[in-house]
């Protein structure tokens, strides 16, 4: 079922997630291969944000940084097992944020 939340209680939320996406890049950081912490896709009017699902690897062009999309896979076997986030798609609209209950029940 998909439940609405406001801006604030996304904020709370989504900034937990991250924060675990970013331990644990901090503990793979020799590896040059991170998880994305959030990808965002614009369609239709609508922002979808995806979570912890993609893998990248950082690469300086002309001082500026570029991503390059590794796929959704764990690139590497040696690495330890990254944060456990359900599948689920987060959708803004002009009003609110739209997700499904099983994300609201992980927190």
């Amino acid at each position: 079922m998909l439940v609405r939340l406001e801006e604030k209680e996304f904020d709370k939320i989504f900034s937990k997630l991250k924060e675990q996406v970013y331990e644990y890049n901090s503990k793979i950081s020799g590896s040059e291969v991170y998880l994305k912490p959030y990808h965002v896709v614009y369609k239709n009017g609508k922002k979808y944000i995806y979570i912890g699902k993609y893998w990248y690897k950082l690469e300086k062009y002309n001082g500026k940084i570029k991503w390059i999309y590794l796929g959704k896979e764990k690139p590497l076997a040696n690495l330890p097992d990254p944060p456990r986030f359900p599948e689920f798609t987060i959708i803004k609209d002009e009003k609110s944020y739209i997700v499904d209950e099983k994300f609201l029940n992980n927190f």
